[in-house]
């Protein structure tokens, strides 16, 4: 089975991050799922922004926790390309999506969220770097799918299960740099599904498909989408 494509921030190459434009793109470019990241605002929105606060994006340096969404976006009137807030990203996508917490705030809003939205429970897999954060959203939700996120892959596959196991996740979403066939091995005899970021191109693609990987995360879904898919 061809390896699951998901688009980093939607088609964080070709559009604005984590925005509904690059989230519509993502999809038109073939992406069967869709990476976003969640912070909580003052006023309890659950937004989509991967920093703590705007200064990347041409804002002000203050804490993202500290602004009303209505401040958030004030920078961009544009419902495209302002910050959207994760009811509105999962109603204008139909695919599935990875949650990303950034922040330990978020888990108990997401998990209220999911419990009066079943059908998007159904599509969501909620993922972090921090383990504290996936068992607590266990513990709010025992049957929620979690993913473990990791900036490189351990020194062996079974330290990579171990981190997968301490955090009560299904999937690891690992970085590539270090990443091997054994670890990828060790990840299916364990039941637990892995797969790989980033995946830039065709080339990477290939390489990691060799390993056995179950799916990919992208910031170019139209360059990755064009690569042969069997492993």
């Amino acid at each position: 089975m061809p390896p699951t494509i998901t688009g980093h921030r939607g088609a964080m190459g070709l559009e604005p991050e984590n925005t509904l434009r690059s989230f519509r793109r993502a999809v038109a470019e073939g992406c069967d799922e869709i990476e976003l990241d969640l912070r909580l605002s003052r006023d309890g929105h659950l937004v989509l922004l991967h920093d703590s606060d705007l200064a990347r994006t041409g804002g002000t340096g203050a804490r993202i926790a500290d602004l009303t969404l209505a401040e958030i976006r004030a920078l961009d009137p544009d419902p495209e390309t302002r910050v959207p807030t994760f009811a509105e990203a999962v109603d204008a996508i139909p695919v599935r999506v990875q949650a990303e917490i950034k922040d330990p705030a978020v888990a108990p809003a997401l998990a209220g969220l999911l419990d009066a939205a079943p059908a998007l429970a159904a599509r969501t897999l909620v993922t972090s770097f921090d383990a504290a954060v996936l068992r607590e959203v266990r513990r709010l939700r025992p049957d929620t799918p979690v993913g473990l996120i990791t900036h490189r892959a351990p020194a062996t596959g079974a330290e990579l299960v171990d981190a997968a196991r301490d955090a009560g996740a299904g999937t690891v979403l690992c970085g590539i740099e270090g990443l091997t066939r054994d670890h990828v091995d060790a990840c299916h005899a364990a039941g637990l599904q892995a797969t790989a970021w980033p995946v830039p191109d065709a080339r990477t693609f290939a390489e990691v498909v060799a390993m056995g990987i179950d799916g990919v995360t992208t910031d170019n879904p139209h360059l990755v989408r064009a690569a042969p898919s069997t492993a």
